[in-house]
């Protein structure tokens, strides 16, 4: 008998140690199984050929970003990850033998606020909430002082996109081909050489008609290629008349080739096509993501081309998540007054799945690039989680894996990639494109008539 009270005494003490073991990893952040990692030491001899006994489940903190992460909900209410970057997830898991389960936040990356506290999935791992987070983070210093980064998982920057400029009707085209000082020039040397054909017939007495309007006439006429009613019988006027034969030739040459160019082709030239462009235009709108490395480090920036991207994100930015990122592009690009200072891969993203959906390429990628950024993985700081990442991460990335699984999301993206800074369009001509034409004509039919009744009236 007292070896069974002995016993079962025994077996209370085991159970109540083993329950306030428990107790103390719950209240400490879980810590247990990284623990244990780090005390057997093959994390540290060979971690690419650790896996977990017995398979540990980790909390990773995730939020939507096509194409590398997607996040669903399954019936049960948990979260599903997938998405390359899911795939990436399934592979460690694999690889390390955990489980894990999804959590998601406030649907930022992570920036402090200004009482130093932590947004974003940073902030959830920072609290040691989640054991990792799946990111894809850009790497930069005052992240590296609260979490510990992975090795890169890519390269990527950032790009311009704005819509794809649209021909519009311009009623008063016939005019573009010169300039309006050319045109003023123009009415200038005919008046010019009327005021010295007339007077060089008044001073000589001869050589062709006194009045003035028939020498303005005479100019007009050779202006439109018409005939001449009258003909100079002196050298001085045909001297005048062959150099004004000269410029009617090269100026009506310049402009019927121009204006059937005009209208043959329209040939639109993208306005942004770099950061430079968007800062010079204090009229367009920024839609930047919220809480980034970028925006970390406007905050900072006083001087160069971010300290102007700073300032004019204080004025006229709209900061909006990474999940909306793609609906803002939607629905606020075509209005052609709102830029996106997004990542290449988003762009191409945006490309293929509008071209999917419609067949058309509505959208431009500026060529001009800027804030190069590493993304990668974080986990505790201190956590032996990141060793073991690191090595597989890199076996992954040395075949081009992850970027193989980055362009299956983009099926459709090469038919719009390589758009021209000049875009041409060949389509008809519609009223609202040569209204102006018409009025033209029907002014000159009001005038004419105008005329016609005066001078009626005059001979009777």
């Amino acid at each position: 008998m007292g070896c069974v009270i002995l016993f079962t005494t025994a077996l209370c003490w085991v159970l109540v140690t083993v329950w306030v073991v428990e107790l103390s990893e719950a209240v400490n952040g879980a810590p247990g199984w990284g623990e244990r990692a780090a005390q057997s030491g093959d994390t540290s001899r060979n971690p690419m050929t650790f896996r977990f006994p017995r398979a540990p489940h980790l909390v990773v903190a995730a939020e939507p970003w096509p194409p590398h992460v997607y996040l669903t909900t399954k019936p049960d209410g948990t979260s599903e990850v997938t998405g390359p970057m899911g795939q990436l997830l399934d592979a460690l898991a694999a690889s390390l033998n955990f489980t894990y389960s999804v959590v998601q936040g406030d649907g930022y990356w992570g920036a402090p606020d200004e009482n130093g506290s932590w947004n974003g999935m940073i902030g959830t791992v920072l609290r040691k909430e989640a054991d990792l987070g799946l990111g894809p983070f850009g790497m930069s210093y005052t992240r590296s002082q609260v979490v510990d980064f992975t090795i890169p998982v890519f390269l990527e920057m950032l790009h311009v996109l704005v819509t794809r400029p649209l021909p519009v009707p311009d009623p008063w085209g016939f005019l573009a081909p010169f300039k309006w000082y050319v045109w003023v020039g123009l009415v200038a040397a005919v008046v010019a050489v009327v005021v010295v054909s007339a007077s060089s017939v008044r001073l000589l007495g001869f050589g062709g008609p006194v009045s003035a309007g028939e020498h303005t006439w005479a100019f007009y006429s050779m202006f439109f290629t018409q005939p001449v009613s009258w003909l100079p019988t002196v050298a001085s006027l045909r001297f005048l008349f062959t150099i004004w034969l000269f410029v009617v030739l090269v100026v009506s040459r310049s402009y019927s080739g121009a204006l059937t160019s005009l209208l043959a082709v329209k040939t639109l030239t993208v306005k942004y096509d770099s950061l430079r462009d968007v800062l010079d235009d204090p009229s367009l709108t920024l839609l930047m993501e919220g809480s980034t490395a970028l925006t970390e480090h406007l905050k900072t920036a006083r001087e160069g081309v971010y300290g102007e991207l700073a300032r004019a994100a204080r004025r006229r930015a709209n900061f909006v998540k990474a999940s909306e990122m793609y609906q803002a592009a939607y629905s606020l690009l075509p209005d052609g007054r709102h830029a996106m200072l997004v990542e290449n891969v988003v762009c191409r993203k945006i490309f293929s799945d509008f071209f999917s959906a419609t067949g058309r390429c509505n959208f431009y990628m500026s060529t001009g690039n800027f804030w190069r950024l590493i993304y990668a993985m974080v986990v505790q700081r201190g956590s032996p989680l990141r060793q073991l990442l690191n090595s597989r991460i890199e076996a992954l990335g040395a075949f081009g894996i992850y970027e193989r699984w980055t362009r299956d999301q983009m099926p459709n993206v090469t038919h719009c990639l390589k758009m021209p800074k000049k875009l041409q369009f060949q389509e008809p001509y519609s009223m609202s494109d040569l209204w102006a034409v018409f009025l033209l004509l029907g002014a000159g039919g009001v005038l004419a008539t105008t005329t016609a009744c005066c001078e009626l009236g005059m001979r009777h």
